[in-house]
């Protein structure tokens, strides 16, 4: 388990200009698009496509920044310098990590809705 935040309400926040109903859109748009990114990464290293596993790796890891998702870009970050040196071993090493990473961020997005006067809908 990582130290770095699974998600970040504050920065997600500051990101949207406190728009709550922006963040509820585009947290379900990101949390109904994960499991299509994940899943394209395992396929591009599984098939050795670095040029395709970096650019689904950067656009998931633009994705989980915007919600303060450390420990997301961290390993997506690792992935994208594997993919730059054709490192697909490391990556699928990197895959149990990110999927647990990629549970956090849900458990973690999920308490949104308990935040004080926070309406956000996962």
């Amino acid at each position: 388990m990582s130290n770095l935040a699974a998600c970040d309400y504050s920065e997600a926040m500051q990101r949207v200009g406190g728009d709550l109903a922006l963040l509820s859109q585009v947290l379900v748009i990101f949390l109904d698009e994960m499991p299509k990114m994940k899943a394209a990464i395992r396929k591009n290293a599984e098939e050795g496509n670095s040029r395709l596993l970096w650019n689904e790796s950067h656009k998931m890891k633009g994705a989980a920044g915007h919600f303060g998702g450390a420990e997301l870009v961290h390993i997506l970050e690792q992935i994208e310098a594997c993919a730059k040196k054709d490192d697909f071993p490391s990556v699928i090493g990197l895959l149990s990590s990110l999927t647990q990473a990629a549970e956090r961020f849900k458990a973690c997005v999920s308490q949104w809705q308990n935040t004080p006067g926070n309406t956000v809908i996962v």
